[in-house]
């Protein structure tokens, strides 16, 4: 019997979200492409790939508006043909009733989760190698530390190459200066950035007269930065950078072992792990106030309310993974206390959820 009420009512869910989930991502497409629309090529199939890494950059913005806004259509529909009543006469509960949009949600949330494990976190950027004038523009003066080294990359371009690198490695009291390589042009490959005809010179033990002098020499290749991906880099030079939670994850790693500030880094992976999850929460809070008549209150106001409601809250949690990426707040305080706070409201309601008429 239970199982038939999840599908009843998980089939009244996933109807009204695919409707919207592909409204709000075929609107999204179309305002983007007309930002575009003067460069488009000359390729059909460039053009299809194009709407679809657009469509799916969109889900960022589009899934979770689509999951809220779906809950809060199928229960004021359920109410209005009075099936939601009929369905609580028969002796179900709110929180049975709540159950399918809890679980499905909860799926669609872990599953836009794993794929930001995945190239689909690069969409954006792929959407942007399609025109010359965005995908040309590289990254420039990057500073970074790795290791007892300071390294400088006059350029880097979203196809892993850099031009103008120098390299600085101190001692191991980092009280002078050890070594210094310099070239004109690198790539990545094999975990290494490869520097090609670098000149490297080494410097004295000590500066004394007489003693012996700076040691040059050069290397048709060298490979320096061993696991310093070009998405590893990314998280040090944008201000928002497009990485996957691997990569974050990676560049977590390296960041704390060069004992260099992670805050742009954790408040990615709270921006792609957990901010995907309040929508079962603000689920939770909708479910408390719908009321189990049509005649208890007024459903067009009440679906209004629901609507900005969730738009609200998108938003802020949108607006606060941002500022804590970009810096402005602290990413604990940004994104991990106000989803901690959302966890609490939501229980709170959810405990009460059953004894509200």
């Amino acid at each position: 019997m239970k199982l038939r009420l999840f599908l009843f009512i998980g089939r009244y869910y996933l109807r009204y979200f695919a409707v919207i989930f592909i409204a709000l991502g075929l609107f999204f497409v179309s305002i983007d492409s007309l930002k575009y629309i003067d460069d488009f090529a000359d390729s059909a199939n460039l053009v299809v790939l194009f709407f679809v890494y657009d469509f799916m950059y969109a889900m960022n913005f589009t899934l979770p508006i689509s999951l809220l806004l779906s809950m809060a259509i199928c229960y004021l529909s359920l109410i209005k043909s009075n099936q939601y009543t009929a369905l609580l006469a028969l002796g179900y509960s709110k929180g049975v009733l709540l159950r399918p949009v809890l679980w499905i949600s909860l799926f669609f949330s872990f599953v836009y989760i794993g794929l930001n494990a995945t190239p689909f976190a690069y969409a954006q950027e792929k959407v942007e190698k399609f025109f010359a004038s965005d995908s040309s523009a590289p990254t420039t003066d990057l500073f970074v530390k790795y290791n007892q080294s300071y390294v400088y990359f006059g350029s880097i371009n979203l196809v892993r190459q850099a031009s103008k690198i120098r390299v600085f490695e101190l001692n191991d009291d980092k009280s002078a200066l050890k070594s210094f390589v310099q070239a004109r042009q690198a790539f990545f490959d094999d975990d290494f950035w490869i520097l090609q005809d670098a000149i490297s010179q080494d410097m004295p033990n000590s500066w004394n007269l007489g003693a012996k002098g700076v040691r040059a020499k050069t290397s048709p290749k060298l490979p320096i930065l061993k696991d310093f991906n070009p998405k590893v880099l990314d998280s040090f030079s944008q201000a928002k950078p497009s990485i996957s939670i691997i990569d974050a994850i990676d560049s977590l790693r390296l960041l704390k072992a060069q004992k260099i500030s992670s805050e742009k880094i954790r408040a990615v992976l709270y921006a792609l792990i957990l901010v995907p999850l309040f929508v079962p929460f603000v689920a939770i809070i909708l479910a408390y106030y719908t009321p189990s008549l049509a005649r208890y209150g007024n459903l067009y106001l009440l679906g209004f309310g629901f609507i900005v409601f969730s738009l609200l809250v998108w938003g802020m949690f949108f607006a606060l993974s941002q500022f804590s990426i970009t810096g402005i707040v602290f990413p604990e305080v940004g994104v991990v206390l106000p989803f901690a706070l959302l966890i609490g409201v939501s229980l709170w309601y959810y405990a009460r959820l059953n004894k509200r008429a």
